[in-house]
């Protein structure tokens, strides 16, 4: 048991409370205090993350409420490092914190090898430090302002103090407490701090960052957040096709917003990772970066949702949780359905709902999480009546008798008897009440007797399909009156059209290939020309003369690859040409010679 701990201070990092704990227990050594703290003299200092929680838990007071579960999400950076992971990695990363074996939990994260790294030194607020000196009459590290990227305090939004505390430069083994010395009151602004679009993007970072911390938001599968950002990106215009991402607009966007801190913040800068984030996730990438993407989506406006229901998050309807109406939900998956598109919505908590567009439609609640359950159990051990338990439970009785009945809880209640399935038909007398139909009404076409028997029909339709579509009687064909098209003066208009469309293709920047597919599209008759070219001779002579082999567009590309370059003065090399143009690893000896070329001309 630790002699004397002081009160932990809302937002504190662990790491800062740690070392008020060792400045207020000083014994002269900062192995004594991890072996008061831990019980283990070789425990690191982590500011980022704390090895060991598990024996720290154990040795605080019980009162203090404090598990080691608490102390992963409350007092380190956990939630905002796991915010894009996997569940299995968050239980994973839980499990080696609390319980030891530790070491790998910053390789796996990508802390020790991503660009994006942690703050080389401890940083603080100026505002932050007053208030805290007039509250609690001492300083503190704060979370929030020990993330990577936040360069200004979320809270008070001006510019982050750097102070000399560096914890990989001090003794690995010892917590640094904030104090007079290592915080003074009126620290010298940075330079930038004079320009206020700056500030204000570094401090929507900062806010969107912080946010994390609390609501990190419910785990996803890796590869879905490519899908999620390429439809993101392609409701706003950002896209070539249905699956493919504009990339040239999308850097051009994302350096037109955030063009005026890439200095000030390096791990911003580079379109490398940019370009991979609307692609397959294959692997860890860095919260920083999923920040970033997110605040320009939501500075782009829409051509068109990215889902029906927008973008999240979403407020969450469980009037059991105490987060009830605020927007925490982050997972929402659309479905299509007898014409309707149907949006399943759920939450952290537990609770699920679905509900279909137009908005206003009814809600249908599809599972009321694990809040509920246990709240019903603890109204029934009180004895609490029927309306009384419905009321707190923000159901109807109904709902609660259904519950009470499917979780076999025991209650003094009368509960209501199942009903009864009605049995589905016999085929057979389906079949014979069809034929008899017919049988005394043979003057009638299958139009009419269906008209006349619709439920026997509908029936047999959806379940028998194949008996009904071999009885009397037959289907009615009307006879085709011959063609109505002038297919000679249809073949003169549209080979001419063609024409027009080659030259509205070649005016379009970045170059697209020449195909029957894109002139079908520039004409407005996607998929139409193929069916029936054989009846438009002219059409297919023009096709075979103006569409490209893929060699020559991947060349026309590369001139086009090369002006941009010259355009943007950036040095025209091989494998900028080849990643700006599209091109694969290995092309044709032609598009090689193309590119060398290409280079030896600048």
């Amino acid at each position: 048991m630790i002699p004397l701990l002081p009160p932990l201070h809302p937002g504190e990092l662990l790491y800062s409370f740690l070392a008020r704990i060792h400045w207020l227990n000083y014994t002269g050594s900062p192995k004594q205090t991890l072996e008061d703290m831990f019980g283990n003299r070789n425990v690191r200092a982590g500011v980022a993350l704390q090895t060991e929680l598990g024996a720290l838990a154990a040795r605080l007071p019980i009162r203090r409420g404090l598990t080691a579960e608490q102390l992963a999400m409350e007092t380190t950076l956990f939630p905002y490092l796991t915010a894009f992971q996997t569940s299995e990695v968050r239980t994973w990363a839980m499990e080696r914190l609390t319980g030891g074996g530790a070491e790998a939990v910053h390789a796996r994260l990508g802390i020790i090898a991503g660009v994006v790294q942690q703050p080389a030194a401890l940083r603080y607020c100026p505002a932050c430090r007053t208030e805290m000196r007039t509250q609690y009459g001492e300083l503190y590290w704060r979370r929030e302002h020990q993330l990577p990227g936040v360069l200004v305090c979320p809270g008070h939004g001006i510019p982050l103090a750097e102070t000399n505390v560096r914890p990989k430069e001090f003794n690995q083994h010892e917590f640094i407490a904030a104090d007079e010395a290592n915080c003074p009151p009126d620290p010298r602004p940075p330079a930038w701090s004079t320009n206020q679009e700056a500030v204000k993007l570094l401090g929507d970072i900062a806010r969107a960052s912080a946010a994390l911390l609390t609501h990190p938001g419910p785990p996803w599968p890796i590869e879905d957040w490519g899908e999620y950002y390429r439809s993101a990106l392609t409701a706003r215009g950002l896209s070539k096709g249905k699956t493919r991402t504009d990339q040239s607009a999308l850097l051009e966007a994302y350096l037109s917003h955030f063009g005026v801190i890439l200095d000030l913040l390096p791990a911003a800068g580079s379109d490398l990772w940019l370009s991979g984030m609307a692609r397959k996730h294959r692997k860890t990438v860095a919260p920083l970066r999923h920040v970033l993407l997110r605040l320009l989506l939501n500075a782009l406006p829409t051509a068109e949702p990215v889902a029906p229901f927008g973008i999240g998050p979403w407020p969450c309807r469980n009037p059991l949780a105490n987060h009830f109406g605020q927007a925490v939900m982050t997972d929402c998956r659309t479905r299509e359905e007898s014409g309707k598109t149907i949006g399943v919505f759920r939450c952290a908590c537990g609770y699920a709902f679905s509900r279909a567009m137009p908005p206003g439609s009814r809600v249908c609640i599809l599972d009321l999480g694990p809040l509920f359950q246990s709240r019903l159990q603890d109204l029934l051990a009180s004895g609490s009546g029927l309306r009384a338990t419905a009321r707190a439970l923000a159901v109807d009785p109904n709902t609660v008798l259904h519950h009470v009945n499917r979780l076999g809880l025991p209650s003094r209640w009368k509960l209501r008897h199942r009903r009864e399935r009605t049995p589905p038909p016999d085929p057979k007398v389906i079949r014979d009440q069809w034929t008899t139909a017919h049988r005394d009404n043979p003057s009638l076409s299958r139009q009419q007797l269906r008209t006349k028997f619709p439920a026997k029909y509908m029936w047999l339709y959806r379940h028998d399909r194949d008996w009904l579509e071999g009885q009397p009687p037959a289907t009615i064909h009307l006879k085709s009156i011959g063609s109505r098209h002038d297919w000679p003066a249809i073949d003169v208009v549209i080979a001419a059209n063609l024409r027009l469309g080659v030259d509205r293709l070649r005016e379009r920047t970045p170059p697209t290939p020449i195909t029957r597919t894109a002139l079908e599209r520039i004409l407005g008759q996607p998929h139409w020309l193929g069916t029936r070219l054989h009846k438009l001779p002219l059409c297919a002579a023009t096709l075979n003369e103006l569409t490209e082999p893929l060699e020559i567009f991947q060349c026309r590309r590369i001139a086009w690859a090369a002006k941009e370059l010259r355009a943007r003065n950036l040095p025209v090399v091989v494998w900028r040409l080849r990643r700006l143009a599209g091109l694969p690893i290995t092309c044709t000896s032609i598009v090689e010679a193309t590119l060398t070329a290409a280079e030896l001309v600048g």
